[in-house]
């Protein structure tokens, strides 16, 4: 494992990545043209890719490539042959998000470094853990996530740890928001995220507040304390921004890795939304979390761009080099030397008698590296007493061996790359049966209870009276977040064990350690849109797969017939799942209910629910359900849930019957994606 530390920078098109590496940055990560989270970036085709991989290989920069959007079936082929072309350009690692992705490069490439991204939405020791054990070499934690958590999962992990120092805050966790998706049928696990958040959305009736807007982070004077408790990598958000925005954030990790002093104002100014915010990452819960970019923060970022240019002018000099200078009387040899590569050039010239000091005109002819990557650690200079030879002839061996030295510097990996191909599954047809999902016991109407062959319940209900009448279909769902909850979940857990009770619905993949040898469910939330993942998490214990709601109804019926699958037939969509609170924009938590709502520019109202409060988090629903009922004879699974949050147990009832009787649901509803799919 390589011990370097790391500052990433995002690197949108060849521009960015250019000044990241001018400006001192040791790694950069990049999309290509498909599967990435930035799909809206300039990205890289392979020749460009190609030449990124030369040109940062050459100044001791590693490349990242993300590869990590969520896959459907139809897609897999295709991924595999991006897959083998970033493999053939060398590259040093790919980030990735679904399984289908991590087995994929498993098979074709694997010796090519995997990394588990933030869309993962992991932010456990447990997560971490579960990477590892399938092969990951390196996590990316979840922003949400505190400095105390970080050192713990660092600690003792056994895989590298990377972490976001520096740029926007998505107010949802990374890989569970579905807002652009349901909202604009743009799907951010699709890399086609539409700033949603960043729209109007006010806790106040009737405003137009931005109450989902969050600052960004800047936690650059944190770096060193983050270096010293084993954090592989710092990285940088922004690959939609532009190359002063890149120079200026390396710049200031670059001093801040080095121990100098850093401006921060200057840091700001190159981008904010009315400043910064450091809230999770120091474990601080207040509203002051939320910004909105100025018109005043436009101006600063004016104002400021040609000094943030002055950083990627002319390239950094980062990578040491020694000449070695041996004088003889008609044949003189320089040689260059990296530490691993070495070149020398012959000078064929008779020496002439020194007209001056000689070794110090070498000597400086010889640091004259700017423009180059190199800079001078050391010269040895083996001369004759009395003679010198032409400077320019010692100048122009330089240029030589400098070019010589860059060029062999300029590698690619060569990685053994093998064949992989994805056969079509045939379309399943069969008749599901119903699973119920409750917020609350109180929600399941007892003349529908027997109609549902399994009923999910979250697990902090179970020590309510109302586990015994269900004991024999009850599924204990394990809480979203984890960001202070593991002990609790292990407690309950053992719990159910006294109790007899061994299923559990999993909604994070730091879960499935917590439940090895149960009988497991997963919820939708861990993003299954194909095979090739549904199979994967099969192998890792889970028996029934709830698929992605960014998944048409066409797709669901080629998923691998082995599998049992779920799919969510009603119910109000979790746009978001955030660790801050929109609401603590009105009010306090000891002034909150834990209920509340956001509405949106266009007046619609959507629920905001509560867990936990401060220490919590918060579910944001969408203002209208999905509805399947009269449709459900399309829907290919073996199971179709039924997810009740905030209706009321009339409201159940009333839904349960028309379903069943696959009537039309008769107000404001949505199809999803079940039919138009997404972008």
């Amino acid at each position: 494992m390589n011990k370097k530390f790391e500052i990433l920078a995002p690197a949108g098109d060849f521009e960015n990545l250019k000044a990241a590496v001018f400006a001192g940055a040791d790694s950069v990560y990049l999309g290509v043209q498909n599967f990435n989270a930035r799909a809206s970036a300039a990205n890289f085709d392979w020749d460009t890719l190609s030449q990124a991989v030369k040109f940062c290989h050459a100044r001791n920069v590693t490349v990242n490539v993300t590869l990590n959007t969520i896959l459907y079936d139809t897609e897999l082929n295709s991924f595999a042959d991006t897959v083998k072309n970033v493999a053939e350009c060398g590259v040093d690692a790919v980030i990735l998000q679904d399984l289908a992705a991590a087995k994929i490069v498993k098979q074709i490439a694997p010796q090519l470094a995997r990394h588990g991204s933030t869309q993962m939405a992991v932010h456990t020791l447990e997560g971490a853990l579960q990477l590892k054990e399938m092969g990951f070499t390196r996590v990316i934690l979840a922003r949400e996530v505190s400095f105390e958590k970080i050192k713990y999962i660092t600690e003792n992990c056994g895989i590298e740890t990377e972490v976001f120092i520096h740029g926007a805050l998505c107010v949802c966790l990374s890989g569970q928001c579905y807002a652009s998706t349901f909202l604009g049928g743009r799907s951010g696990n699709r890399g086609r995220c539409a700033g949603t958040c960043r729209l109007p959305f006010s806790a106040k009736s009737g405003q137009e507040d931005y109450h989902l807007s969050l600052k960004d982070l800047c936690a650059v004077d944190m770096i060193k304390q983050l270096k010293d408790i084993g954090v592989k990598c710092v990285k940088i958000e922004g690959r939609l921004r532009t190359p002063e925005y890149v120079a200026g954030a390396v710049d200031a990790c670059r001093k801040a890795v080095n121990g100098e002093s850093f401006d921060k104002q200057m840091l700001r100014d190159t981008f904010s939304r009315s400043g910064f915010t450091n809230n999770y990452i120091e474990n601080k819960f207040s509203n002051d979390i939320f910004g909105v970019r100025t018109k005043e923060d436009s101006q600063r970022t004016k104002e400021v761009l040609p000094q943030l240019r002055q950083l990627y002018r002319r390239e950094g000099q980062y990578v040491p080099v020694s000449f070695c200078f041996d004088m003889e009387q008609n044949c003189s040899v320089l040689t260059i030397s990296d530490g691993e590569k070495q070149f020398s050039c012959t000078i064929e010239e008779t020496v002439q008698d020194s007209q001056g000091d000689f070794e110090k005109s070498v000597s400086n002819a010889l640091a004259k590296l700017g423009g180059t990557p190199f800079y001078l650690e050391s010269t040895q200079l083996n001369l004759l007493n009395g003679k010198y030879l032409p400077l320019a002839l010692i100048n122009d061996a330089r240029r030589q061996l400098v070019q010589q030295l860059i060029d062999a510097r300029s590698t690619q990996h060569k990685y053994d790359i093998f064949d992989y191909s994805f056969d079509q599954n045939k379309p399943r047809y069969q008749q599901p049966k119903l699973i119920g999902r409750f917020e609350n016991f109180k929600q399941i109407p007892q003349k529908y209870a027997d109609v549902f062959e399994y009923i999910i319940v979250p697990l902090e209900h179970i020590h309510q009276p109302e586990v015994q009448q269900y004991k024999e279909k009850i599924v204990f769902e394990l809480t979203r977040d984890m960001f202070g909850g593991t002990q609790k979940l292990k407690a309950l857990i053992s719990a159910a064990d006294d109790m007899d009770i061994a299923r559990f619905c999993v909604q994070n993949i730091g879960h499935l350690p917590l439940v090895k040898g149960k009988t497991v469910f997963s919820s939708f939330t861990l993003n299954v849109s194909n095979s090739v993942a549904a199979q994967q998490y099969k192998e890792l214990g889970v028996e029934f797969i709830t698929l992605s709601p960014e998944i048409t109804l066409e797709n669901i019926k080629r998923i691998d017939h082995s599998v049992k699958t779920i799919v969510y037939g009603y119910g109000h969509i979790p746009l978001m799942l955030t660790k801050s609170c929109p609401i603590s924009n009105v009010k306090s938590c000891e002034k909150c209910d834990g209920k509340g709502y956001l509405t949106d520019r266009k007046g619609v109202k959507m629920p905001v629910v509560c867990h936990g409060k401060a220490k919590g988090y918060r579910e944001i629903f969408n203002a209208v359900p999905i509805y399947m009922g009269d449709r459900k004879n399309e829907i290919a699974s073996d199971y179709i849930s039924l997810n009740f949050t905030v209706e009321n147990s009339g409201e159940t009832e009333k839904i349960i019957g028309k379903f069943i009787n696959g009537d039309a649901f008769g107000k404001d509803f949505t199809r999803g994606l079940y039919y138009k799919g997404s972008i």
